[in-house]
C-alpha cells in the first residue's frame, strides 16, 4: 500500500514552514518583504474558492524557495496597480512579480508581493513556476 499523507497534514506541514520566514530584503523592490496568513491562504484559495490538490501542492512545494527567489531577484519583472476595497475603503494597491532561478533543478520561480497604500509595506502575496 502506497504511503499518503492527507491534505490537512500536507497543508500544515508548509503551514509551520511558511510561519517561520522572517522579512527579507528585496534588491529588487528597495524594501523588506513581509510574511502574513493572507500570503499563505493565497496558496490555498483563490477569490474564495479553494484551488485544485495539484495546484496547490505545486504552489505549497515552492514555499522552501520565497526567501531565495526574493534575494536573487535583482529587478521587478512587472508592477500591476489597481484600485480595490479594503475595509470598506477604495485604496491604491501596487503588485510587484518578483522572478529568479532558485532551487536545485533551477527552477524559475515567481513571487508576488502586494502593497496597500503609498507608505504600506510589501507582504508576500503568491509563488508559482512560471
Amino acid at each position: 500500500m502506497e504511503n499518503r499523507i492527507n491534505t490537512a497534514e500536507y497543508i500544515g506541514k508548509y503551514k509551520e514552514l511558511y510561519k517561520k520566514l522572517a522579512p527579507v530584503f528585496s534588491p529588487a523592490i528597495g524594501q523588506k518583504v513581509y510574511f502574513n496568513s493572507s500570503g499563505f491562504r493565497h496558496l490555498i484559495y483563490k477569490r474564495g474558492h479553494r484551488r485544485s490538490l495539484k495546484e496547490m501542492k505545486n504552489r505549497l512545494n515552492l514555499v522552501p524557495l520565497i526567501i531565495p527567489a526574493i534575494k536573487n531577484c535583482d529587478e521587478e519583472v512587472e508592477i500591476r496597480i489597481r484600485r480595490e476595497i479594503i475595509n470598506g475603503c477604495r485604496v491604491r494597491v501596487t503588485y510587484y512579480a518578483l522572478e529568479s532561478c532558485v532551487g536545485k533543478s533551477s527552477a524559475r520561480v515567481r513571487v508576488v508581493t502586494r502593497k496597500v497604500g503609498e507608505v504600506g509595506r510589501h507582504y508576500f502575496q503568491s509563488i508559482m513556476k512560471y
